[in-house]
């Protein structure tokens, strides 16, 4: 057994996952046997998933698939003898869209070559279902501006026509509550609100792989005291288009949140 050829094959295979690099897939199907067998997840969407034959092993580690930015930023072991076999273990930064942990058990045959590959992803925790909005969601909400990140508003209109727009004034108003600023009281959302007041909102954040996708109800509020608050919530670059005499509060009534944050996934489903 030439331990170090192994070591090496090892090495090569995890930093072609790692990047997708044409150099670093070239040198690790040197490691490769012919009749190699991949088994875990090596495809998105396909836990337990196997692949047959070195060219179709090395496609699966070549080019940029869905986790390879995940893998890139992994927290990699060396690799560690487990009798016969080598192991490599992982763990990930805090991302929304990303596994916990990953498991790399590497087996060979007598010419030490790379026979089987075994992926063991660990899924982070499935979240609790909750009736209010938690923290992780509010505070990528509250400061989805100042992160460059404006969510995205859909509602359709008196003539059912959906609509899109970013909107920088989006704050947690409550635990079950979303305001939005909205500076013409005369324009076409407050007017669909009247016949249509079904509300959706996007937000993400590909850095780190963070998604929130929010349904619910939405009503323009004419209480001075909710206005006040509402306009005092949104940051100063939204006050500054001076569009206090001429906007309004609209409040949301979250019905459904779900998604993942660097903190945990989210799951929020109330009745509407």
């Amino acid at each position: 057994m030439d331990k170090n050829k192994r070591v090496r094959g090892a090495e090569a295979y995890l930093l072609a996952l790692r990047t997708g690099e044409v150099p670093a897939t070239q040198e690790a199907g040197k490691y490769l046997a012919k009749d190699v067998q991949l088994f875990g997840a090596p495809v998105w969407g396909r836990q337990g998933a196997s692949i047959d034959g070195h060219d179709d092993v090395l496609y699966r580690i070549t080019g940029e698939w869905p986790n390879t930015p995940v893998y890139v930023k992994g927290f990699w072991s060396e690799a560690k003898t487990e009798g016969d076999q080598l192991k490599i273990s992982g763990t990930f930064p805090a991302m929304g869209a990303a596994p916990a942990s990953m498991n790399i058990t590497f087996s060979y045959n007598a010419d030490d070559q790379i026979s089987r590959i075994d992926q063991e992803i660990v899924p982070q925790p499935r979240p609790e279902a909750t009736d209010y909005i938690p923290d992780a969601a509010r505070g990528l909400i509250n400061g989805a501006l100042r992160n460059n990140t404006p969510m995205t508003v859909a509602y359709v209109d008196e003539n059912g026509v959906p609509n899109l727009s970013l909107r920088g004034s989006v704050q947690v108003y409550s635990p079950t509550q979303l305001s939005i600023w909205l500076r013409n009281q005369g324009g076409g959302m407050p007017k669909a609100l009247k016949t249509n007041n079904n509300i959706g909102l996007l937000y993400r954040d590909s850095n780190t792989r963070s998604t929130l996708v929010i349904k619910g109800k939405g009503h323009i509020e004419d209480s001075p005291e909710i206005r006040d608050r509402v306009w005092n919530m949104i940051q100063d670059v939204e006050q500054k288009h001076e569009t206090r005499e001429s906007g309004c509060a609209l409040i949301i009534d979250v019905t459904s949140m779900g998604g993942g944050t660097p903190k945990g996934g989210v799951r929020v489903q109330r009745e509407a």
